[in-house]
Formats: C-alpha cells, sequence, structure tokens
C-alpha cells in the first residue's frame, strides 16, 4: 500500500531540490566579477521584489547600485516596446564601458549611457567569441581555424589556416570536450585562450589527437526523429599508446603575428590547462606561466615564456611515487611566480601541503609547515614580503576541513592567524590581491559576504544570506560527526540528516551518498549553495524529506586531509574505502538506535556509481539497497588521464580487480543501474559490460538506459531522479511509492557554467 502521506512527502523533497533552493535562500553569497585593472565589482543581488545589480568600489568601501535599475528599465521598454521591471530586468550579466553598462538581450547587443540612460542596439550578440579584457577584439572559431574580429568594426580576418580535424587550435580534448552537452543544449564552446592583461596579444594551445582511437556512442533517439545516429569521437583510455598532446602558440591580435612556444609537446589527455586555470600571464604581461607534467601526473613542471620570442625556460619540477598536484583542489592552483622570479610552491612533499619559496638560486625554504594543510594563495603583498592564504585543520580541536585566513612572511616564521570563527572562507581576490571577496559559512550557518582588504580586516560587510524560506520548508542541517575509520585508529568526517518529522522511538531506513574521491569530498562543509570547495553529496536533505536517515562519510581516499590520507585508495585498493563506510555507519549506530541497520541502501553518481555498486558486491550482508548511475565501473575502459593519474600505470595497478565485474557474483540485493546513452565522459559501455557480467552470474538486477543523456544527465533529469526516490521507497522502506511526477526541471545558467568549469 501506498501511506497517503508519501505524496505529501514526494512534494516537499521536490521542493527542496538544488534547482529549486534558489527560491528558498536569498543572496546565498556574492559572486564578484573584478573589472580589469581596477579594484572594483559588480554583482547580482537577490532582493525582496527580485534582484539587483550592485557596485562596490573596494579602495573607497562603498556599496551602491551599479545603475539607476528605474531608468533603466525605461529606457529598454522605449527601446524595446515592452515593459521592463526594475526589480526583474531581463539580463544576468553585464559589462562596464566608457560611462555606459552593456548587456545582451534578445540575441542583441544593448548599451545603455550612465549619463543620459539612452539605450542603443551594437548589433547581434555572437556566441562563441572569447573576448580580450579591454572588449576590443573578440576571438573565434572559423571551422578548425582560429578568427578575429575587431569589435568596434566587426571586421574579421584569420588568424591560422592549418588547423585541420583533430590538429586543432584551442579546443578541448575530444574526451573531455563537453561534445553531446553542446549538441543536446544547442551551443558552442568558445575558444580557450588567456589573453594578456593589456589585451595585446592571447596565448592558446593546439592538441594533435590524430594518433588517438575512437570511441563510439549511437544516439537513439533523435530529437530530430529519423534513424539512430553514431558518434564517434578521440577518446584515449587506460594504456592506450597515445594521448592528447598539446603545444602552445602567442598570438598578437593586432598584427595576427604568432609565435609558437619553444618545448616539446606535453600531455592534456582530458581538460584544458586554459580551462583549468593552470596558465596564466604575469601582472605586467611580459611573461607566460604553465604547469604541465608527465602521463601519470608523478612529475609537475613549472614552465615560463617569453610571449615575444617564444622562448621556454623550466623553473622548477617535482616528482614523486603518486601524483604531484598543484594544490589541494582538483581545479585549482596553488602556485604564485613573483615579479622577483622567486616561486611560491605548493607541496606535499613532508606528507602536508605546504608553501615552498623557490629563489632562483636554486635554493628552496619552507614558508610554512606542521601537521595542517594550506589550501590557497589568497594574495601575495610582495613589497611586504608577505603571503595570504587559507589553511584548515592548523588549530587543535577544531574542524580539520573549515578554512581560516592566515599570513606569513614568505621567508616563514610566526604565522599570524587572522580569522578564528570556525567558519570556512571561500576567497575571491581582485587580481592584484589587494582586496578580496570572503563569503563565510558552514555546514550549519548561512553565508555572510564580506569585502576584505590584504590584511584580512574587514572593510565592509556585503550580504547576509537569508535562509528564513528554507528553514520554513523543513529544513535541517546535518549534524557533522566525526568516527573512526575500519582502522580503528584514524579519524574520519560524516554528515548525518535526520529524516524530517524525526521520532526518536521510530527505526528509519538508512541511506549512504557516497563518493570515494580521491579529488572531491563528499560530506557537505558550508550553508546550501554558499560556494566553495567542491562537495558531491547534495541529496542528504532530499531524501530525508522522503523518510530516510542519511549519511554521507569522507573515508580514507578523500582530499583535503594528508598525502597518506588521500593515496590511500590507490595504495591499499577500494575494500578499505568501503569498510571505512560500513564502519562509520556502525559507530553512528552505537548512539543513534534508531538508524536501523537491517535497512541500509547507497547510492551515488559518476565515481558514486562506482562505489555504490562495489559497496553492495563488496558488503552483501549490510547493503541491501543500492542505485549507481553513470558509475566507471571498469578503469581498464575509461578515461586514460583517471587511472593513471590516481592509481598508476596499466601494468602496476590491478585494475581488473578494481573493476566492479570481478565481484559480479556476490550481488545479493536490489540494484538498479542508470546511464545516460549518450554519456561521453564515463561511457554506457562501463555500465553494459557490468550488466553482462551480471547476467553472466545469473543475478536479477534492474537497468535504466535514458535516452540522449550525457554524464550531467541533464535530460530526463527529473525522470530518472523519481525513479531513484521510488526504488529506496519501494525496496528499503517497504513502501508502495505513489503516483508522482517531478516538474521538469529547467536548466540554469550558473549550474551550466559550473559543469563547464566555469
Amino acid at each position: 500500500m501506498t501511506p497517503p502521506e508519501l505524496a505529501e512527502r514526494y512534494a516537499r523533497a521536490e521542493a527542496l531540490l538544488p534547482h529549486n533552493l534558489d527560491k528558498l535562500v536569498r543572496t546565498p553569497r556574492v559572486r564578484p566579477n573584478w573589472i580589469q585593472h581596477t579594484e572594483t565589482f559588480w554583482y547580482r543581488n537577490k532582493t525582496p521584489e527580485g534582484s539587483e545589480f550592485v557596485f562596490v568600489d573596494a579602495a573607497a568601501g562603498q556599496r551602491r547600485p551599479a545603475f539607476d535599475h528605474a531608468r533603466l528599465a525605461e529606457a529598454l521598454g522605449e527601446l524595446t516596446g515592452e515593459p521592463a521591471d526594475p526589480s526583474a530586468l531581463p539580463f544576468a550579466a553585464i559589462e562596464f564601458h566608457e560611462g555606459a553598462v552593456r548587456f545582451v538581450l534578445g540575441g542583441q547587443r544593448i548599451e545603455v549611457s550612465l549619463d543620459t540612460y539612452a539605450a542603443t542596439v551594437h548589433g547581434p550578440a555572437r556566441g562563441g567569441e572569447t573576448l580580450s579584457p579591454d572588449g576590443r577584439w573578440a576571438v573565434g572559431f572559423r571551422g578548425y581555424d582560429l578568427c578575429i574580429r575587431d569589435t568596434a568594426t566587426d571586421a574579421e580576418r584569420l588568424l591560422t589556416t592549418d588547423g585541420v580535424q583533430a590538429y586543432t587550435y584551442a579546443s578541448m580534448p575530444e574526451a573531455g570536450g563537453f561534445l553531446v552537452m553542446q549538441e543536446n543544449l544547442g551551443f558552442s564552446m568558445p575558444p580557450l585562450i588567456a589573453w594578456s592583461p593589456d589585451s595585446k596579444r592571447f596565448v592558446t594551445h593546439r592538441l594533435d589527437q590524430r594518433e588517438l582511437d575512437l570511441m563510439h556512442l549511437v544516439r537513439s533517439t533523435p530529437f530530430d526523429g529519423g534513424r539512430p545516429k553514431p558518434m564517434s569521437y578521440r577518446y584515449a583510455m587506460l594504456g592506450d599508446a597515445t594521448v592528447s598532446m598539446a603545444e602552445y602558440f602567442v598570438f598578437e591580435a593586432e598584427t595576427g603575428a604568432v609565435t609558437r612556444a619553444d618545448c616539446e609537446p606535453f600531455p592534456m589527455p582530458f581538460l584544458s590547462t586554459i580551462l583549468r586555470g593552470h596558465l596564466w600571464w604575469n601582472e605586467a604581461g611580459t611573461r607566460i606561466h604553465w604547469l604541465a607534467g608527465d602521463r601519470t601526473e608523478r612529475t609537475a613542471r613549472l614552465y615560463e615564456c617569453e610571449p615575444e620570442t617564444g622562448a621556454v625556460a623550466e623553473l622548477l619540477e617535482e616528482s614523486s611515487d603518486t601524483t604531484v598536484q598543484h594544490g589541494p583542489d582538483f581545479l585549482g592552483r596553488t602556485v604564485h611566480v613573483l615579479a622577483s622570479g622567486e616561486v611560491l610552491w605548493w607541496s606535499e612533499r613532508s606528507g602536508w601541503g605546504h608553501l615552498y619559496l623557490h629563489r632562483k638560486d636554486g635554493t628552496v625554504s619552507a614558508v610554512t609547515s606542521g601537521d595542517w594543510l594550506v589550501r590557497k594563495i589568497v594574495g601575495v603583498h610582495e613589497e611586504r614580503r608577505r603571503v595570504l592564504f587559507t589553511a584548515s585543520g592548523r588549530e587543535p580541536g577544531t574542524d580539520v576541513y573549515l578554512q581560516e585566513l592566515y599570513s606569513v612572511s614568505l621567508d616563514g616564521g610566526q604565522i599570524t592567524a587572522l580569522t578564528a570563527d570556525g567558519l570556512d572562507h571561500d576567497t575571491h581576490p581582485s587580481r592584484s590581491g589587494r582586496f578580496f571577496v570572503d563569503v563565510m559559512s558552514r555546514f550549519d550557518i548561512p553565508a555572510v559576504s564580506v569585502l576584505r582588504d590584504a590584511s584580512g580586516a574587514i572593510v565592509r560587510e556585503l550580504e547576509p544570506a537569508d535562509a528564513s524560506a528554507l528553514y520554513a520548508a523543513g529544513f535541517t542541517p546535518a549534524e557533522r560527526v566525526v568516527v573512526k575509520a575500519a582502522d580503528g585508529v584514524t579519524d574520519i568526517y560524516c554528515a548525518l540528516y535526520k529524516p524530517f518529522d524525526f521520532d526518536p522511538g521510530r527505526k528509519y531506513p538508512v541511506l549512504d551518498e557516497i563518493y570515494p574521491g580521491p579529488q572531491a569530498c563528499s560530506a557537505p562543509l558550508r550553508f546550501p549553495l554558499s560556494g566553495g570547495v567542491l562537495t558531491v553529496a547534495q541529496s542528504g536533505t532530499v531524501f530525508a524529506a522522503l523518510g530516510f536517515a542519511v549519511v554521507a562519510i569522507d573515508g580514507r581516499g578523500t582530499p583535503l586531509r594528508h598525502k597518506a590520507f588521500q593515496d590511500h585508495a590507490r595504495l591499499a585498493g577500494d575494500d578499505e574505502y568501503i569498510e571505512d563506510h560500513v564502519a562509520a555507519i556502525r559507530q553512528l549506530a552505537e548512539t543513534r538506535p534508531w538508524l536501523d541497520l537491517d535497512r541500509v541502501g547507497i547510492f551515488g553518481h559518476s565515481g558514486g556509481g562506482y562505489a555504490s555498486t562495489r559497496a553492495i558486491l563488496q558488503e552483501p550482508d549490510f547493503y541491501r539497497v543500492a542505485v549507481s548511475s553513470a558509475g566507471d565501473h571498469d578503469d581498464r575502459i575509461y578515461h586514460a588521464m583517471w587511472g593513471e593519474k590516481y592509481y598508476g600505470p596499466a601494468d602496476e595497478f590491478d585494475f581488473a580487480a578494481h573493476a566492479n565485474v570481478s565481484l559480479a557474483g556476490n550481488l545479493e540485493g536490489k540494484l538498479l543501474l542508470i546511464h545516460g546513452e549518450m554519456d561521453d565522459n564515463v561511457t554506457p559501455h562501463l555500465t553494459m559490460r557490468l550488466a553482462d557480467a551480471l547476467m553472466t552470474a545469473n543475478k536479477d538486477f534492474d537497468l535504466l538506459i535514458v535516452p540522449n543523456a550525457d554524464h550531467s544527465m541533464l535530460v530526463h533529469a527529473a525522470y530518472w531522479m523519481r525513479r531513484r526516490w521510488d526504488y529506496f521507497v519501494r525496496h528499503l522502506m517497504g513502501a508502495t511509492p505513489p503516483d508522482y511526477r517531478i516538474a521538469d526541471i529547467p536548466l540554469d545558467p550558473e549550474r551550466l557554467g559550473e559543469l563547464l568549469g566555469g
């Protein structure tokens, strides 16, 4: 039977899905858009009436409306003939230019004078271009080549004429290029280029993928009907002879002159270094720096290039028996090259991530040290020779994941703690580092966004988040708990969500939302929508609303601790990671008898899809139900980058035992496998090979293939989410799911930007 309140629970859970949270938290964080060559920025702020654009002059400590919203709305109405609401202006991004504000509306570029508020149309908006910082130049694709447009005259000219298929400029490696997402949503990624601060030059890479083997997908249900459509693209797998190789070129905008960086090509198998922020110009625009390494990323190198000549120098190199990271975050870069030529370099050589100063004479000294983790370089004051940074775990008795602000001399010595509030500080500095926006939050505390100067002092408060509507919808922050890993010694952190309408006298089914790392944590560190470091567990509140107790556990093998902790999975194998989860849930239940250990389920996406299946196969007496979406179940047929970087070369790590097919015969509980048929990242072949192994073992399981869906599962997202809910309600809760339909989930431009690495 279907309990009558289940439909109400489904509705309550739907209201708390991530795309609906924006309606429940006002101004969850400030996203500063720093204006080139200034200490000013703008941001869009939610208000009780709608939204507003705010301008901040950091040096003056002033905050004011970016423009007269009423006058601009009136100007738009006169231009378009349609009324505009000052509190809901029909655009989300702006640009300041010579006393005017510019934006895109209805496919047109609009400019409004901030003196007269006269609105003019400056022609059609062109997608797929990358603008120079001063707005003068726009670089776009013409087939496999690059062209540049003078935005003042719209005159265009080709910059290259030798681009060919699989040997292209300014594009992503096809294996990580979001090809299906672009096709599904009808957009094209702009060229990946890095402009010099003065807008005179830009640098980009040329990728050679000509020797790569092809991966194949079939779109069974084309949006326009007709026959199924095949898709083939270049994709290097574990142990393949070649991966995508990159070389850099510098272009002059005015003349089109091109200079090749004088060095050998280097591996770029999955993500562009430009997209990751691993290539950058110095402040003067006289040098280009980038990070690169070998294929396994066990060696990291820092290079410097003279843009006029293409001369390249290797500034430093570091090697390790396991992955050498450039910072504790997957997409981060905790590296700074000083004007003096010294390099502030983040390294785990001591076992913990710390800063080291590499001098031009070859000497190296530790700037920070100890059993704690440097997280981010916020700014460097070269004249005073001090670095402002965030770190976690330095103060005894504190949560080892939450970042506080510190400063220290570049020559080492006493560290000054600038904050000690127990919050997580997510920082967004200006280019100069003189000022930064600090979004302070914690998993149980809504964010407050403030402006700070380089000393760490608060210049002014910007916005406090208002989460009253979220609490009214039934939200309760997770309880953060420290337990022991399966070794009985190592501390691991968990988030525990109580079911809505909690009754301590009842027993509740338990769900484990899993992600095994090693590049992302699971347990949320910050309040919903407040930004900060990537954590992948996002469904605790949703499933709590359905009536489950939910846990998210950061077992050994996840990041943001010390090197041995993060390396654990590749050194000890996955068994102990799953054992950490079992040990953690058992410990939680010792003091919480309302956790029903006879009804434990698990779910996850991507790496979590792998881990959730691994858990039910490895621990069949503990996990009864699993839902695994987009799982990379067998790294032998996944990206070369992933397995080789995090586990090792094909001849060094036991990838056969690591694959879930090795345990297919262990399945006893209920397993639902979900995969997008057009997943061009974790291809559906990984799930199908697991399905084949389960059939060979004569095991019953359920399978849902989502037509047209890529790795982000944006297509039919509401449907497959509802199927996941139903599966746990039926098989773990023991109830009949209601006849319920989740409303179609709209595409959020900010969410799309995050998916694309922006």
